[in-house]
């Protein structure tokens, strides 16, 4: 029988490593991103697929508050400095906050609005697009008015432009991490149903 304190100790080590899993999928695949040439909607207007959008998703719904912590880290620590490196730590710790957590709510009020299962076991395909949709609207507005407020590559003639482009690359780059994730629970569905 394990104490109190070696159960509180094993949720620590659990949580840790939820947090270090998804700032190191966020890390890789914004790097990954970026040598393709699909990393650069931070910068400039938007990639056309921006796939760290989409990590920052799925570390949302499967990770929860954890998984943003994971991706908030990232961005702080690693994206960046490495896309806006003449802003000073408050405005990276900002953006990191802004993106992890305007995810985080809206993908927790649509799994609440859709009645999904904290286990996600009764989410299905149609509800995908709809809260990749919701989650990258609510950030990708946050985002861009937090830029033009502080006059960071943005003007108001440039707003609705950049708005845009940068929406629809977070979309897809949410819909491609989606489709992946939908795809292996499935998969994984069917191996566990076809052992039983």
């Amino acid at each position: 029988m394990t104490s109190p304190n070696q159960q509180q100790l094993v949720i620590a080590k659990e949580k840790l490593l939820l947090v270090s899993f998804f700032f190191f999928l966020y890390t890789v695949v914004y790097y990954l991103g970026k040598s393709i040439g699909m990393a650069n909607a931070i910068k400039t207007s938007a990639g056309i697929v921006y796939l760290p959008a989409g990590a920052r998703l799925l570390a949302c719904l499967v990770g929860r508050g954890w998984g943003a912590l994971g991706v908030g880290i990232a961005t702080f620590l690693v994206v960046l400095p490495d896309t806006l490196p003449d802003q000073d730590t408050s405005f990276h710790l900002a953006i990191a906050t802004i993106n992890s957590l305007s995810v985080l709510i809206s993908v927790l009020l649509m799994l609440k609005t859709l009645g999904i299962k904290n286990d996600l076991s009764n989410i299905k395909f149609v509800h995908l697009p709809i809260i990749d949709f919701v989650a990258t609207f609510v950030q990708t507005t946050a985002y861009s008015w937090f830029l033009y407020l502080n006059k960071v590559n943005i003007s108001i003639e440039d707003l609705e432009a950049k708005f845009l482009s940068r929406w629809t690359g977070n979309f897809l780059g949410g819909m491609v991490f989606m489709i992946a994730f939908f795809a292996l629970v499935n998969i994984y569905k069917w191996h566990a149903a076809k052992e039983d």
